[in-house]
C-alpha cells in the first residue's frame, strides 16, 4: 500500500514539472493564475463576481419598456384588432376593396389538436360501415348433423352453416354499424376558423369579391388563368369555393383534377380547407362560413341605382331584399317578411314622388290653371238627330 502510494506521488512530481517546463515564461517565472495541479487533473474553479446579479439590476423589466405596451395573454385573445382583408377581382386579381373582419375569425392561434379532432371527427362521419357478414342463422339450409360424431375415422363435423365448410358462416364477422363520433359544436366550429386562419395568415386565402364566373367553359381557358396567376400543381392544387355552381367554372375544372377543383360552399369540411396548396373564394361564400359557424356580420350596404348609399334588407327571399337610404335602414331592417319590406319600399318611392311634385316651379303651376280655365265647360244636355 506505501509503495503504491510512493509510486503516484513521484508520478504526479513529475507531471508538475514537465507542466512547470512548459508554462514558464521566457523570464522563468510560472503566472500566478495557473495552479499546476488543478488545470492538469481537474476543472478550474470560477471566479466568485463582485458585481451584483440580480435580475432586477441586469435586465428591463418589461411593463417598464416603451416598446411593447403592457397587455396580457388573456387581453390579446379576448380584444383583437380587426384584420383587413383584400377583396380582388376575377380573374385579373385586380385589388377591389379593403374589408375588415373580425380577429376570431381570420387571425386565430394555430390549433393542432383542434384540427386533428375536426378531421377525425368527419373521417367518422363519411365511414359508411356496410360491411356484413352471415351468421349461422342466416345460412340456408338444413339443420341437420352431416355425419355420425363417431365410427367415420373422420372430423367431427355439424350442420351446413358451419364456418369451417364453403358457404358457411363467417366466425366474428364484421357487420353494419355506425362509426360517427360526438364532437363539441363549438369545437368543430373552432376548428373550421382556424383553419381560415391559418390559410389567411399564409397568404393562401384570396377573397373575390364577386361571383366566380369564367367567360368560358374551355379547360384551355381555365389553365391559362392558373398559369397567370401561379396556381396549379407546381404550387400547390387550388379550391374554387362559389356560393353556387358555376357551370363554365366546373366544366373548365373537368380536366384539371391535379390542379384545382370546384365546391359549393354547403359541401366544405375542414379536411378540404387543408389539404389544397391554395383556397379561391368568393365573399359570400366566405362570410356564410363565417356566419355558420359562430360569427357574427353587420348588414351589409352597398350603392343603389341613383347613387346613394343604402342598406340591404333581408326578408324570406332574395326578391324581398331592396335599397333604402340610410335614414330609414334601422327602421327597414326590423321588418321580418319579403311583402312587408316590398310595402316599406313602395311607401318611401311614394312619399319620394309627392317632394318631388311639391318642389315643382310656379310657372307650371300657373300654364295648368291657365289651362283649366280656358276649357270651357261641358254642356250637360245631348242633342238628338232630326228623323225623316
Amino acid at each position: 500500500m506505501a509503495s503504491s502510494s510512493s509510486s503516484s506521488a513521484r508520478l504526479l512530481r513529475r507531471s508538475g514539472a514537465s507542466f512547470q517546463r512548459a508554462w514558464s515564461r521566457t523570464d522563468g517565472s510560472i503566472p500566478t493564475s495557473y495552479n499546476v495541479l488543478s488545470r492538469r487533473f481537474m476543472a478550474t474553479e470560477a471566479t466568485i463576481p463582485t458585481e451584483s446579479t440580480n435580475e432586477s439590476d441586469s435586465c428591463v423589466k418589461v411593463f417598464e419598456s416603451r416598446l411593447r405596451p403592457p397587455r396580457t395573454r388573456q387581453q390579446i385573445l379576448l380584444d383583437p384588432s380587426p384584420v383587413t382583408t383584400t377583396l380582388y377581382k376575377f380573374p385579373t386579381l385586380e385589388p377591389i376593396q379593403f374589408v375588415k373582419y373580425d380577429a376570431k375569425f381570420l387571425h386565430l392561434p394555430l390549433r393542432r389538436d383542434i384540427l386533428h379532432r375536426a378531421i377525425v371527427y368527419e373521417g367518422n362521419a363519411h365511414r359508411l360501415g356496410r360491411a356484413k357478414t352471415k351468421y349461422r342463422s342466416e345460412i340456408v339450409g338444413s339443420g341437420k348433423k352431416l355425419r355420425p360424431q363417431k365410427g367415420t375415422g373422420r372430423a367431427r363435423l355439424g350442420d351446413v352453416s358451419s364456418p369451417m365448410l364453403r358457404g358457411g358462416a363467417k366466425a366474428h364477422g364484421p357487420k353494419p354499424r355506425d362509426f360517427r363520433t360526438d364532437l363539441p359544436k363549438k369545437i368543430y366550429d373552432l376548428a373550421f376558423r382556424t383553419a381560415l386562419s391559418y390559410r389567411y395568415r399564409q397568404g393562401q386565402l384570396i377573397v373575390i369579391g364577386e361571383a366566380i364566373h369564367p367567360q368560358h367553359s374551355k379547360t384551355r381557358y381555365m389553365r391559362q388563368i392558373m398559369l397567370l396567376n401561379k396556381w396549379g400543381a407546381p404550387n400547390g392544387k387550388t379550391l374554387f369555393i362559389t356560393m353556387t355552381r358555376r357551370n363554365n367554372l366546373w366544366c373548365g375544372l373537368n380536366m384539371l383534377g391535379q390542379h384545382g377543383r370546384a365546391m359549393k360552399v354547403q359541401d366544405v369540411d375542414v379536411k378540404d380547407l387543408l389539404e389544397t396548396g391554395r383556397i379561391v373564394i368568393e365573399q359570400h361564400a366566405l362570410e356564410w362560413l363565417g356566419e355558420r359557424h359562430g360569427v357574427s356580420f353587420p348588414p351589409r350596404v352597398k350603392k343603389s341605382k341613383k347613387g346613394k348609399k343604402g342598406a340591404v334588407v333581408e326578408g324570406e327571399s332574395e326578391a324581398a331584399a331592396a335599397v333604402v337610404e340610410e335614414g330609414d335602414a334601422a327602421a327597414i331592417a326590423a321588418v321580418a317578411t319579403a311583402s312587408e319590406a316590398e310595402a316599406a319600399v313602395e311607401a318611401l318611392a311614394e312619399e319620394s314622388s309627392t317632394e318631388a311634385e311639391v318642389e315643382a316651379s310656379p310657372e307650371s303651376d300657373s300654364q295648368t290653371t291657365s289651362e283649366v280655365t280656358s276649357t270651357p265647360p261641358a254642356s250637360s244636355t245631348t242633342t238628338t238627330a232630326p228623323t225623316s
